[in-house]
């Protein structure tokens, strides 16, 4: 009995190791390369406004921290501040459970997890503790473990939600999203142009324009690694 239990030990262990291995990591759902620890990035929109975020990775390539500087304050316009931070447990690599905090407050605002569903599907859960934001989203891999697909279903903020994104490729650097408003039955597409890269082949500036060439987003990254 006792060797039956020790084997099939070793048989779920091995298993679970296995399963882990071939979890696909965060810096693969980006598409970076190099082994980056930090990725900082910034998001100019069509109407002006900018986005700043800090990514935060572990030695393995998995998320441990997200920072979000979208606040501002009456005496630095100019300047951002941090607003929310999104923590990672990455400790069962099948499924992170992760949870946003309001920086000022402490308050926890939203958690969810995000886990493996096959080899090339992945499920992301995400709920705001005020029960006003609930979404489920699915992500399509290729082969190559490349994001081909994304399918999002919910509510945000008393929107529905249900939206599907296509994903192309040239020389392995994303080129094109096809983007579906199932909801309003709208599509709209968003290329990559002007793209400049670092020497680890990472996209350090993108303009991604609509259909009629009109730029909707500049988005400039810093790289620090390993």
């Amino acid at each position: 009995m006792k060797t039956t239990l020790s084997y099939l030990f070793i048989v779920l262990y091995t298993f679970v190791s296995c399963q882990e291995k071939s979890v696909i990591n965060d810096l693969q759902f980006s598409n970076y390369s190099g082994h980056p620890k930090k990725v900082t990035e910034f998001i100019t929109f069509s109407t002006q406004n900018t986005n700043k975020s800090i990514s935060y990775f572990d030695k393995e390539g998995f998320l441990t921290k997200i920072e979000y500087y979208n606040a501002t304050q009456s005496e630095s316009p100019n300047e951002r501040f941090i607003d929310q931070i999104i923590t990672y447990n990455s400790k069962d690599k099948t499924k992170r459970y992760f949870e946003t905090v309001n920086s000022k407050n402490k308050k926890v605002e939203s958690n969810g997890y995000f886990e493996k569903i096959s080899d090339s599907v992945y499920r992301r859960i995400s709920n705001t503790v005020d029960h006003k934001m609930s979404l489920n989203k699915l992500l399509y891999f290729d082969k190559n473990n490349r994001l081909i697909k994304t399918g999002e279903t919910g509510i945000f903020y008393g929107t529905p939600i249900n939206n599907i994104i296509f994903y192309t490729y040239i020389n392995g650097a994303e080129h094109e999203m096809l983007i579906e408003d199932v909801t309003n039955h709208k599509k709209s597409k968003l290329t990559s142009k002007n793209v400049k890269l670092d020497a680890k082949s990472n996209p350090v500036y993108i303009e991604l324009t609509d259909g009629y060439g009109t730029v909707q987003q500049k988005i400039e990254r810093e790289f620090e690694y390993y």
